[in-house]
């Protein structure tokens, strides 16, 4: 019998990790050459920061709503599958015009579904009790491996492949999950209430935190659309985007595993903090507008920062909420402290690219994230101890 537990619990490690490799797999495909194609077809910078402003701020209500709806059914892979293949859907549907007014709407419906998804992933994960660094890890793997190989399908077949990747990838996630077991469903104690978001609003230490992850996330997200850019202007090739991503994004892979050990000596609130000045100061390294050699050479910077920021932060909300509200403090964070967050980023980083260029994009990301650094100390958030406060 214990033989057969340990194998079924190793066979269900697996597939959290082919699930977290998948579901991050159409963010490499489209993400960092979204701007590439929005470009191709016509759309200027201004627009392009349209367009994914647009989209993050449908996930902004989607998030909240979707959080809420998975906070109270207990058939929550029934749920997130859903999102999955409705996210695919949209995703074939924005190749359809290039028209754009149309392909803001369509890329809008496409980010309703897919905004929240991950967010709902990480506490589907957490809720059922799998080591999230690890399985976290896997979904930069997924991401690292699919910029990589869709920016050297997008530079032979063109770019449009990469939405169908995107599409392939959710709607194989979507089985995956339905595999998964259902976590539990934890209702409220002391009455038939449903779980709502005014409960995370009383919670002073989740604002707190909440409010600085809106100075950070917006930035991380950002950068996926901009370092093309930047690439491109530091002598970088469309294959040499897919390159470096595959490197920045391969090496977020390594610092989350490293994550438990470093918190061995470091605790959470006190690693939070120094992967958020490291992302200052990586931003305002890119301002100064290297060359692509630099920037393939400083490739782990983005694994020391992002790859600690998503893992800690998603860590130190789970910290400082009861176990009935993880799902929706985690969509919650998801819809505001990083997709509303990332519509002002990408509207103001696509003016600022046609105004000053990639290296004006920059320099107001790391201004953003010192904001956060600032917040973060006046808060208190950086003080290790009891966490759990609502």
């Amino acid at each position: 019998m214990e033989k057969k537990t340990f194998l079924q619990q190793a066979k269900e490690e697996k597939r959290s990790y082919l699930l977290y490799f998948l579901i991050y797999c159409p963010l490499g495909a489209v993400a960092p050459l979204l701007g590439q194609y929005l470009s191709g077809i016509g759309f200027s910078g201004t627009q392009v920061g349209i367009v994914t402003s647009t989209g993050t701020a449908t996930a902004v209500v989607a998030g909240i709503f979707w959080g809420k709806c998975y906070a109270n059914t207990a058939y929550k892979r029934r749920l997130i599958a859903l999102l999955f293949l409705a996210s695919a859907t949209f995703a074939i549907l924005t190749l359809r015009t290039t028209a754009f007014w149309w392909y803001v709407v369509l890329y809008g419906a496409m980010y309703a579904f897919q905004g929240p998804v991950h967010g709902l992933c990480d506490s589907f994960m957490m809720d059922g009790g799998r080591n999230f660094p690890i399985v976290r890890a896997w979904g930069a793997l997924g991401y690292s491996v699919s910029v990589y190989a869709a920016g050297n399908y997008a530079e032979i077949h063109g770019l449009t492949c990469i939405f169908y990747i995107y599409a392939a990838a959710f709607v194989l996630a979507a089985v995956v999950i339905l595999r998964e077991a259902e976590p539990p469903h934890y209702r409220r104690t002391g009455g038939e209430g449903k779980t709502s978001v005014r409960e995370l609003l009383h919670c002073r230490k989740y604002m707190q935190l909440l409010l600085c992850s809106f100075f950070v996330f917006g930035c991380a997200i950002g950068n996926s659309t901009y370092f093309g850019y930047l690439f491109r202007d530091g002598g970088g090739s469309l294959a040499g985007i897919g390159l470096a991503f595959l490197l920045m994004a391969g090496s977020e892979t390594v610092f989350m595993l490293l994550v438990p050990l470093l918190n061995r000596r470091i605790p959470t609130e006190k690693l939070t903090f120094a992967a958020v000045v490291l992302c200052l100061l990586r931003f305002a390294f890119y301002a100064l507008g290297p060359s692509y050699r630099v920037l393939l050479a400083t490739f782990f910077l983005q694994g020391a920062s992002n790859g600690i920021i998503w893992v800690e932060f998603i860590k130190y909300f789970g910290k400082i909420v009861e176990p009935r509200l993880s799902g929706l403090a985690i969509s919650t964070f998801h819809a505001i402290g990083n997709n509303f967050s990332t519509i002002l980023c990408s509207l103001i980083g696509g003016i600022l690219l046609d105004a000053y260029g990639a290296q004006g994009c920059y320099w107001f990301f790391a201004l953003w994230n010192g904001i956060a650094c600032v917040l973060y100390l006046l808060f208190g958030l950086e003080k290790a101890g009891e966490n759990r406060v609502c």
